[in-house]
This record gives structure tokens, C-alpha cells and sequence, in this order.
């Protein structure tokens, strides 16, 4: 990987008593991003898939059916970028009822899920700017029962961490750093949004405001980013997905940053990263889209006098892939048992099938929906 870039001085150290701390400079990096060639052209790509991603997601008359699902990716990626790992069929069947699964790591998967939405609610339906209330908001959500109260869920740390080999700025930089990103984000510039999420989110790394989370709240402000700006009106993009498959070089670029000033190759990066994961998403959108008018056409086929109570399980299941009898009864307004000779219908069809062997109120998948969601494609 290539590193050439233009020589800054990236911040500080500062000693207090044995500990050594890293203070970046306040915001935007100076001198200017060097916008060459490459990087220019990286740009008008990336911003031509989001724009493709976000035609889509403008043309299909219900795209519930992709939101859930893209949600719970990028909350499952970025939660496996820190080692926290479950399935994505765990993490679908909370979305249903929103009852907080009971394995913590399902569970910090999910509480990413509402970290997100709340997020999203403030920014887009409430109006906030990104400032500091979204960031400890978001983080209080996101730790939200599963921290035992030492990581002060919502606060910002009070104690020393260490990210690797570098000790981020001691606590009482944190809320000056804060405010200087907030102006970065929320004040106009030379930089275009998309690129501004991206450098942001370096910063806010660099800084590390938590004991615990920041990556996931850094990845999260990324998406919040370009939702406040336009360039996409639902989280559709999880850009976690390229940073998990090229974890290595995504901290050598943090890290590069940090210690070389090197703003050019992290943007490059990024900018790969929000290429790759549009692509991704559109593909699996074209094909979840041939998917739900397959289905269709097969429940009408071979549900007879009640094709009409079959269709409506079958655009259910696009919004919620992963259900119990009861989640279809209750979503359907049906009987429970009228739920489950629907769902014997469909497990004929090998429409779903069990995932589990209990007697009564079994969890069932959309087993094509699912296979979708997890293929991995060749970009």
C-alpha cells in the first residue's frame, strides 16, 4: 500500500506524569487534502453508485423490505471490525418484536441497531445537528444494558485509554476536540460531505471520546454523515463491509494518519469503501427484488382461496425474514393457527423453514432472503 503524501504536523504529545498522550490538531486538517487525480476520480465514481443506490432505493414502492436487513449488517459488521460476533439470524429475529436477546453479544449487535435509528431520528426527523447531545445519546444507546456502568455509557471517559501503540488525548481535551469536529461537520468548506465523513470519523478515532465503543459510534457517524447531508435518505449503505474485509489496512490508514499526517491515503481508502459497499448493496437489492417477485408469483400459484392472506405473509417476511408463529399471527392479525397452516403452506414451498424444534411457536427464515443477505459477491 502507498503512503506518499503531504508532510503535516498531525498534533502533539503531551506528558502527564508517566503517560505520554497523542493530541491531534483541531479541525480541518491543514494544509488542505490534496484532491489529485486518482483521489478525483474515486470521488465521481463513489458518488455515481451512491447515486444508483439511492435511485433504487427511490424506485421501489416498499423499501422496508431492504431496510431492516442493510441495518442489521452494517450493525453485524461493525461489530465484528471490534470482535464482538453472532449471527445475522440472530440479530433479524430482534428486529421483529424488539425484545433484547439474552447472548450479550447478540445483544451489543442489536443495541448498535437502536444506536443507529435513534441517531437517525434526531438528525433527519428531529432536526439536530451532529453534535455532542447525538455522539453520548448514540453511545448511552449503544451500551444500554450490557455495560456494567464502568464504561459510563453516554459520558465521555475520564480515564487514559490506548489504541494499540498510541495513548489518545487525556480527558480534559476531549470536549474542546469535540466541539472543534462539530464545527468541522456541521459548518460549510471546502470539502464535499462525503468526503468530510470520512475525514471525521478519523478524527473522532484519533480522539477516542469513550472507554468503550468508539469504533462503533465512529462507523455509525459515518452513515449519519452522509444521511444529514442528501446523499442518501436510509441507511442503505454499511461501509463497515469494506472495512472488515480489508481490516488491516484500515487501521495501518488510521494509524497513518496519526502518525504521518498521510489525510490523502486514508481518503483514497474510504473513498474504495464507500465504492465497494454501494456496489455491494445495489447487487444484493436487484436480487432481493428478483427474489420477493419470484416468491409472489409461487404463493399465488399454490395457495389457493387464500393467496390473499399468502401474499401478505410474503411481503412480511421481506420486511421481517425471521419469525415466529406467533410475530406472523399478531402482524397478520390472524389467528395462531390460521399463522400456522400459512407457514406449513410455505415450508412446503420451501418458502421457510424451522430453526428450531420446538413443538409450539417455532422461529422460522426466508431461507432465499437470508442466503442473499450473506453471499459474498465479487466486485
Amino acid at each position: 500500500m502507498s503512503f506518499g503524501h503531504i508532510k503535516r504536523e498531525t498534533g502533539i504529545y503531551e506528558t502527564i506524569g508517566e503517560q505520554k498522550y497523542f493530541v491531534p490538531n483541531k479541525f480541518p486538517p491543514e494544509p488542505p487534502l490534496n484532491l489529485d487525480h486518482e483521489t478525483v476520480e474515486l470521488y465521481g465514481y463513489a458518488m455515481q453508485q451512491l447515486g444508483k443506490l439511492e435511485e433504487m432505493m427511490l424506485r421501489v414502492p416498499n423499501n422496508r423490505r431492504f431496510l431492516n436487513s442493510y441495518i442489521a449488517k452494517e450493525a453485524l459488521l461493525s461489530s465484528e471490525i471490534e470482535g464482538i460476533h453472532t449471527t445475522l439470524v440472530d440479530v433479524l429475529g430482534y428486529t421483529v418484536n424488539a425484545e433484547k436477546p439474552k447472548e450479550d453479544n447478540t445483544r451489543l449487535v442489536c443495541n448498535y441497531i437502536d444506536a443507529l435509528n435513534y441517531a437517525i431520528t434526531m438528525v433527519r426527523d428531529d432536526g439536530f445537528p451532529i453534535v455532542s447531545r447525538v455522539i453520548r445519546d448514540s453511545h448511552r444507546v449503544l451500551l444500554s444494558s450490557t455495560s456494567d456502568g464502568n464504561d459510563n455509557p453516554g459520558e465521555f471517559r475520564r480515564l487514559p485509554v490506548r489504541v494499540g501503540k498510541l495513548i489518545p488525548p487525556p480527558a480534559h481535551r476531549i470536549e474542546g476536540l469535540i466541539v472543534s469536529l462539530e464545527q468541522f461537520i456541521n459548518n460549510p468548506g471546502d470539502l464535499p460531505p462525503l468526503m468530510k465523513a470520512g475525514v471525521a470519523h478519523v478524527q473522532f478515532e484519533t480522539v477516542h471520546p469513550f472507554l468503550d465503543g468508539n469504533g462503533r459510534i465512529g462507523r455509525l457517524l459515518i452513515v449519519l454523515m452522509l444521511i444529514q447531508s442528501g446523499l442518501i435518505s436510509q441507511p442503505l449503505l454499511y461501509p463497515s463491509y469494506y472495512f472488515k474485509k480489508n481490516r488491516s489496512e484500515y487501521y495501518a490508514r488510521l494509524d497513518s494518519v496519526r502518525t504521518q499526517g498521510d489525510w490523502e491515503g486514508w481518503n483514497k481508502y474510504y473513498l474504495r469503501a464507500i465504492v465497494e459497499s454501494s456496489i455491494d448493496a445495489l447487487r444484493r437489492a436487484k436480487e432481493i427484488e428478483e427474489l420477493v417477485n419470484a416468491t409472489h408469483e409461487q404463493v399465488v400459484a399454490n395457495t389457493g382461496r387464500n393467496t390473499k392472506t399468502a401474499v401478505m405473509l410474503a411481503r412480511l417476511l421481506c420486511q421481517y425474514p425471521v419469525m415466529s408463529i406467533t410475530d406472523i399471527a399478531e402482524r397478520l392479525d390472524k389467528s395462531y393457527d390460521t399463522a400456522k397452516r400459512l407457514v406449513d403452506v410455505f415450508v412446503k414451498l420451501k418458502i421457510l423453514s424451522s430453526l428450531d424444534n420446538k413443538k409450539r411457536n417455532k422461529v422460522y427464515q426466508y431461507n432465499a432472503y437470508i442466503d442473499i443477505l450473506e453471499k459474498d459477491f465479487t466486485i
